[in-house]
């Protein structure tokens, strides 16, 4: 798996789609140790980073979010995985969606902490690995619980999108 060549962008993410999402979790982080190329301002991924690609992958890998469908779909799904910041604020332009800010808070930061033990979205439990992107740009709070060990009973379960 190459992160430095940008058809393979995707690859730590199927595990959701294949019921293991604990693995997706736990490849997410080590990709993003593993594929930086030092940690100065002026380094970053190897491959091709001439159209910004690699950058926002390393961003939405960070805060723990990514759409395998490129955000393609009608009703584009959000896909959770391990993201490696406290607490991030994604603040939206009124001008296209209906929330002001989207927060996700996490718990659990630990070294080794990559795994999710439960979700939250908006005060109510989220057992999925997804949720529609509609509920970031309505905005509100994603809260992750993460830990030391896979919960492999958790992220199992399909949306149900008439739910949000």
């Amino acid at each position: 798996m190459d992160y430095g060549n940008q058809p393979c962008t995707y690859l730590a993410h199927i595990f959701n789609h294949a019921g293991a999402p604990w693995l997706t979790q736990k490849w997410v982080r080590l990709v993003m140790d593993a594929a930086k190329s030092d940690t100065t301002p002026y380094g970053g991924y190897g491959g091709d980073e001439d159209q910004g690609m690699m950058g926002c992958l390393n961003v939405l890998m960070s805060i723990g979010l990514f759409s395998l469908n490129g955000g393609c779909a009608q009703d584009t799904e959000l896909e959770l995985s391990s993201p490696t910041f406290d607490r991030i604020t994604i603040h939206l332009d009124p001008d296209y969606h209906e929330g002001e800010t989207f927060v996700i808070d996490k718990t659990g930061n630990g070294p080794g902490e990559r795994y999710i033990q439960s979700a939250e979205l908006n005060g109510n439990p989220l057992n999925a690995f997804s949720f529609p992107h509609k509920c970031l740009t309505k905005g509100g709070t994603l809260r992750l619980e993460l830990g030391p060990e896979p919960n492999k009973s958790w992220g199992l379960v399909q949306n149900d999108k008439d739910n949000f």
